[in-house]
């Protein structure tokens, strides 16, 4: 199975985390998608800046589904990073109330322009 479609981020909002010398902060992010999985997510970051402004991020997402699983929920585990302006990760569904053979199931995203981004999913 193969899922293909996009994400638009609703908000970000972010903080500093207390460190020695490097950059250390925390995300928490809404997003609307379309495509293969419409629905709206909630994704909390913990974000590593490096001095030259890129950035490597991790973190967990809950996906709430309208379509095509009224009231579905899946959880995807994020490993990702953010290079001359583009964000990427790579995420695995940790979680999936519908349907367990989606867990373990793997895609990505990259980011495009305007808070939007592309994902798929196989």
């Amino acid at each position: 199975m193969e899922l293909a479609g996009q994400f638009q981020i609703q908000d970000w909002q972010e903080q500093a985390i207390e460190s020695s010398s490097e950059k250390l902060s925390q995300a928490k992010v809404k997003q609307s998608y379309k495509g293969a999985l419409s629905g709206t997510s909630e994704v909390r970051y913990q974000l590593y800046y490096h001095p030259e402004g890129d950035a490597h991020f991790n973190g967990f997402e809950v996906i709430t589904l309208t379509s095509p699983h009224q009231g579905g929920v899946l959880v995807l585990a994020h490993q990702g990073q953010f290079k001359q302006g583009v964000a990427s990760s790579q995420f695995v569904v940790k979680f999936c109330s519908f349907d367990d053979s989606w867990v373990g199931k793997e895609g990505s995203f990259t980011s495009t322009s305007h808070g939007r981004a592309e994902f798929e999913m196989s």
